[in-house]
């Protein structure tokens, strides 16, 4: 009895500090997310730059909280990551085809920000005049930690920084080339909303923001609406491909109002400073459930009309095939009393 009280007081004892521990834990990590809630405007930069020109450019830094708020500016390439347009980052000393990092500079190594203040934070880009035609990518970081002493970009960190894109287009030797590499959806369909799939290529040296709509038709060819293609503005690099969705949301209540039947959904695609075209096309279906039940209970309904007619009619064909046979048979005997006898020949040769 004593070993079952002593086990019960320790248990409620670790329970305690487990949660003393849990609070200040929780309490801890609250306070140092205060400090992230700068913001920065613009979050990208699209720059037409020639070759030994220096440009300087601002960007706009809230601190909407009641803290202040101390960040760290650095400078790092990018390149097309995955293809639904997520970026990795590298060090500027990194010397990469598309690179712009080291061509960055800002006089000011770090910055505070008052609570509710806004600051203008400047910086320039020095365009070498080597500098190679096409596209040019980095990154402005705003971090609540020093910048690495060993220069590498840390994945990991990415969640205490805030950054500006910067995209830089040098003219000259610029190859835009732009590729539908797929254009899908599922083809059948219940319900809205519709989803469409667009793969774009870019093998390229400069980036491109797609832009264009898709046309969606009904089953006679009419017009029913058009979507917006990459609404967002989402740029796809060189030498990457990007992902894009695009959605229908059709009315699907009441669900009478579901669109019902076949459907065309025609892609077209403008980009580049050439408005060069790309179209694609697909089909689709929408078949509510509320159609496919009743057209299985209709489907049950003609099953058993027809069953019920085809033993109705056999029923009348045995019954008049009965009859008949019963007519026959009936005719074949000889009526009573009509003077006539079937005789053998023997005897017709006597009489």
């Amino acid at each position: 009895m004593e070993k079952g009280k002593r086990s019960s007081h320790i248990f409620f004892a670790i329970l305690f500090f487990a949660l003393l521990a849990n609070f200040f834990l929780v309490k801890k990590i609250s306070a140092q997310g205060q400090s992230e809630g700068a913001t920065i405007a613009p979050p990208v930069f699209d720059l037409d730059l020639v070759p030994e020109e220096s440009s300087d450019h601002v960007v706009k830094i809230s601190n909407p909280t009641e803290n202040l708020v101390e960040l760290y500016p650095s400078a790092e390439n990018f390149t097309a990551g995955d293809d639904l347009g997520q970026p990795i980052f590298s060090a500027a000393e990194s010397e990469e085809k598309f690179s712009l990092a080291k061509w960055i500079t800002f006089d000011v190594p770090k910055i505070a920000i008052l609570p509710r203040q806004e600051i203008e934070f400047h910086f320039k880009i020095n365009i070498p005049k080597n500098a190679e035609p096409g596209g040019h990518y980095g990154v402005i970081f705003f971090s609540t930690q020093p910048p690495s002493s060993e220069g590498k970009a840390s994945q990991v960190s990415l969640a205490e920084k805030i950054g500006a894109l910067v995209l830089v287009r040098i003219p000259g030797d610029i190859s835009e080339q732009g590729t539908l590499l797929d254009f899908s959806g599922q083809r059948f369909f219940f319900k809205p909303p519709v989803i469409f799939t667009t793969l774009l290529g870019n093998s390229g040296n400069i980036h491109f923001k797609p832009k264009g709509e898709i046309v969606l038709k009904n089953w006679w060819g009419k017009e029913i609406t058009r979507l917006p293609f990459n609404n967002l503005g989402g740029n796809v690099l060189p030498e990457s491909r990007r992902r894009f969705q695009d959605a229908w949301n059709a009315a699907s209540s009441p669900f009478w109002k579901i669109p019902i039947g076949r459907f065309t959904a025609d892609l077209r695609i403008v980009y580049g400073h050439s408005d060069s075209i790309l179209v694609g096309k697909i089909y689709f279906w929408i078949i509510p459930w509320w159609v496919i039940i009743a057209a299985v209970f209709l489907l049950i309904a003609i099953i058993t009309y027809l069953i019920k007619r085809r033993r109705k009619r056999k029923i009348i064909n045995e019954k008049s095939s009965s009859s008949s046979s019963e007519k026959y048979h009936k005719s074949s005997i000889p009526a009573s009393g009509t003077g006539f006898s079937h005789r053998n020949p023997s005897e017709r040769r006597k009489i």
